[in-house]
Protein backbone atom coordinates (compact mmCIF):
# COMPACT_ATOMS: atom_id res chain seq x y z
CA UNK A 1 0.00 0.00 0.00
CA UNK A 2 2.48 2.74 0.74
CA UNK A 3 4.36 1.50 -2.68
CA UNK A 4 1.05 2.91 -4.20
CA UNK A 5 0.57 5.64 -2.50
CA UNK A 6 4.57 6.61 -3.39
CA UNK A 7 4.24 5.76 -6.56
CA UNK A 8 1.09 7.90 -7.10
CA UNK A 9 2.70 11.05 -5.05
CA UNK A 10 6.17 10.52 -7.71
CA UNK A 11 3.70 10.25 -10.86
CA UNK A 12 1.29 13.32 -9.73
CA UNK A 13 4.53 15.14 -9.06
CA UNK A 14 6.19 14.44 -12.64
CA UNK A 15 2.75 15.27 -14.02
CA UNK A 16 1.99 18.70 -12.60
CA UNK A 17 6.29 19.39 -14.08
CA UNK A 18 4.83 18.05 -17.51
CA UNK A 19 1.29 18.48 -18.14
CA UNK A 20 0.60 22.04 -16.38
CA UNK A 21 2.86 23.59 -18.77
CA UNK A 22 2.23 22.00 -21.69
CA UNK A 23 -1.73 22.40 -21.29
CA UNK A 24 -0.51 26.63 -20.35
CA UNK A 25 1.27 26.79 -23.25
CA UNK A 26 -1.79 24.92 -25.06
CA UNK A 27 -3.71 28.57 -24.40
CA UNK A 28 -1.08 30.30 -27.05
CA UNK A 29 -1.57 28.21 -30.26
CA UNK A 30 -5.65 28.25 -29.29
CA UNK A 31 -6.13 31.35 -29.12
CA UNK A 32 -3.19 32.29 -31.39
CA UNK A 33 -0.99 34.60 -29.59
CA UNK A 34 2.36 35.09 -30.11
CA UNK A 35 4.59 34.59 -27.25
CA UNK A 36 8.01 37.08 -26.98
CA UNK A 37 10.71 35.22 -27.21
CA UNK A 38 12.57 36.73 -24.27
CA UNK A 39 11.41 39.02 -20.59
CA UNK A 40 10.19 42.08 -22.55
CA UNK A 41 8.76 44.82 -19.79
CA UNK A 42 5.67 47.00 -20.96
CA UNK A 43 6.22 50.85 -22.06
CA UNK A 44 4.14 52.97 -19.74
CA UNK A 45 2.39 55.82 -21.47
CA UNK A 46 -0.19 58.45 -21.06
CA UNK A 47 -3.54 58.56 -22.48
CA UNK A 48 -6.68 60.50 -22.16
CA UNK A 49 -10.15 58.10 -22.19
CA UNK A 50 -12.70 59.12 -23.72
CA UNK A 51 -14.73 60.87 -20.65
CA UNK A 52 -11.06 63.25 -20.84
CA UNK A 53 -9.46 61.85 -17.95
CA UNK A 54 -5.86 61.24 -18.63
CA UNK A 55 -4.31 57.84 -17.27
CA UNK A 56 -0.82 56.01 -17.09
CA UNK A 57 -0.66 52.26 -17.98
CA UNK A 58 1.35 51.99 -15.06
CA UNK A 59 -1.64 52.45 -12.40
CA UNK A 60 -2.90 49.59 -13.88
CA UNK A 61 0.06 47.50 -12.93
CA UNK A 62 -0.48 44.23 -10.72
CA UNK A 63 -3.22 43.68 -12.48
CA UNK A 64 -3.37 41.46 -15.79
CA UNK A 65 -3.97 44.08 -18.47
CA UNK A 66 -5.52 43.72 -21.84
CA UNK A 67 -4.28 46.39 -24.37
CA UNK A 68 -6.11 46.56 -27.65
CA UNK A 69 -5.43 49.10 -30.20
CA UNK A 70 -8.20 49.46 -32.62
CA UNK A 71 -10.22 51.65 -34.58
CA UNK A 72 -13.90 52.88 -35.40
CA UNK A 73 -13.71 52.27 -38.72
CA UNK A 74 -11.56 49.06 -39.14
CA UNK A 75 -13.45 46.21 -39.81
CA UNK A 76 -12.02 42.74 -37.73
CA UNK A 77 -11.98 45.10 -35.08
CA UNK A 78 -15.44 45.64 -35.34
CA UNK A 79 -15.41 41.88 -35.36
CA UNK A 80 -14.01 41.48 -31.81
CA UNK A 81 -15.41 44.18 -29.77
CA UNK A 82 -18.42 42.87 -28.81
CA UNK A 83 -16.21 39.56 -27.21
CA UNK A 84 -14.27 42.27 -25.38
CA UNK A 85 -17.19 43.66 -23.62
CA UNK A 86 -18.16 40.28 -23.14
CA UNK A 87 -15.08 39.53 -21.74
CA UNK A 88 -14.63 42.87 -20.05
CA UNK A 89 -18.32 41.80 -18.07
CA UNK A 90 -16.86 38.95 -16.92
CA UNK A 91 -13.21 39.70 -15.62
CA UNK A 92 -13.78 43.57 -14.40
CA UNK A 93 -14.53 42.49 -10.74
CA UNK A 94 -10.95 40.60 -10.85
CA UNK A 95 -7.58 41.99 -11.17
CA UNK A 96 -8.06 42.75 -14.97
CA UNK A 97 -8.47 45.74 -16.84
CA UNK A 98 -9.16 46.33 -20.92
CA UNK A 99 -7.41 49.49 -21.82
CA UNK A 100 -8.97 49.79 -25.53
CA UNK A 101 -6.63 52.83 -27.36
CA UNK A 102 -8.24 53.86 -30.47
CA UNK A 103 -5.95 54.95 -32.66
CA UNK A 104 -5.82 58.94 -33.78
CA UNK A 105 -10.30 59.60 -34.14
CA UNK A 106 -12.18 62.05 -32.78
CA UNK A 107 -13.27 61.22 -29.42
CA UNK A 108 -17.04 62.01 -30.23
CA UNK A 109 -17.09 59.40 -33.09
CA UNK A 110 -15.68 56.92 -31.17
CA UNK A 111 -18.21 57.82 -28.03
CA UNK A 112 -21.14 57.58 -31.07
CA UNK A 113 -19.83 53.93 -31.54
CA UNK A 114 -19.33 52.76 -28.23
CA UNK A 115 -23.07 53.65 -27.51
CA UNK A 116 -24.65 52.12 -31.08
CA UNK A 117 -22.74 49.21 -30.15
CA UNK A 118 -23.86 49.20 -26.77
CA UNK A 119 -19.90 48.69 -25.63
CA UNK A 120 -19.12 49.29 -21.99
CA UNK A 121 -14.99 48.76 -22.00
CA UNK A 122 -12.87 51.45 -21.15
CA UNK A 123 -11.58 53.08 -24.40
CA UNK A 124 -8.94 55.65 -24.42
CA UNK A 125 -7.87 58.27 -27.46
CA UNK A 126 -3.99 58.07 -28.91
CA UNK A 127 -4.29 61.05 -30.61
CA UNK A 128 -0.69 61.59 -32.54
CA UNK A 129 -0.74 57.67 -32.88
CA UNK A 130 2.26 57.85 -30.69
CA UNK A 131 1.64 54.83 -28.28
CA UNK A 132 0.93 52.70 -31.11
CA UNK A 133 3.88 53.97 -32.51
CA UNK A 134 5.88 52.95 -29.08
CA UNK A 135 4.34 49.37 -28.92
CA UNK A 136 5.14 48.86 -32.92
CA UNK A 137 1.65 48.59 -34.31
CA UNK A 138 1.65 47.90 -37.52
CA UNK A 139 -1.97 47.31 -38.32
CA UNK A 140 -5.61 47.00 -35.98
CA UNK A 141 -6.76 45.14 -34.06
CA UNK A 142 -3.65 44.41 -31.99
CA UNK A 143 -3.33 43.13 -28.43
CA UNK A 144 -1.12 42.95 -26.45
CA UNK A 145 -1.74 40.97 -22.68
CA UNK A 146 0.73 42.50 -19.91
CA UNK A 147 1.00 39.90 -16.84
CA UNK A 148 0.51 41.37 -13.37
CA UNK A 149 4.50 41.37 -13.24
CA UNK A 150 4.50 44.31 -15.89
CA UNK A 151 5.79 41.69 -18.35
CA UNK A 152 4.62 40.97 -22.05
CA UNK A 153 2.75 37.56 -21.55
CA UNK A 154 1.99 37.65 -25.74
CA UNK A 155 0.94 39.84 -28.52
CA UNK A 156 -2.41 38.87 -30.96
CA UNK A 157 -2.58 40.41 -34.48
CA UNK A 158 -5.90 40.08 -35.74
CA UNK A 159 -9.28 39.83 -34.07
CA UNK A 160 -9.90 37.37 -31.70
CA UNK A 161 -12.45 35.55 -30.02
CA UNK A 162 -12.00 37.01 -26.78
CA UNK A 163 -14.97 36.21 -24.89
CA UNK A 164 -14.60 32.28 -25.46
CA UNK A 165 -14.17 29.64 -22.87
CA UNK A 166 -10.59 28.79 -23.57
CA UNK A 167 -9.54 32.80 -23.59
CA UNK A 168 -11.76 33.58 -20.61
CA UNK A 169 -9.90 30.67 -18.66
CA UNK A 170 -6.30 31.88 -20.24
CA UNK A 171 -6.88 35.44 -18.66
CA UNK A 172 -8.15 33.62 -15.50
CA UNK A 173 -4.80 31.88 -15.42
CA UNK A 174 -2.79 35.05 -15.72
CA UNK A 175 -5.13 36.67 -13.23
CA UNK A 176 -4.50 33.92 -10.60
CA UNK A 177 -0.95 33.35 -10.91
Amino acid sequence: MKILVRSLLIFTFIASIFVIPAFAEDYFQTLGIQKPSKEIEAVDFNVVSLDGNEVNLKDFKGKVIFLNFWATWCGPCKMEVKDIDDMYKKLKDKDFVVIAVDVQEDAKKVKSFMKKNDLSFPVYIDKDGRISYQYGVRGIPTTYIIGKDWKIVGRAIGPRRWASDESIKFMESLINK
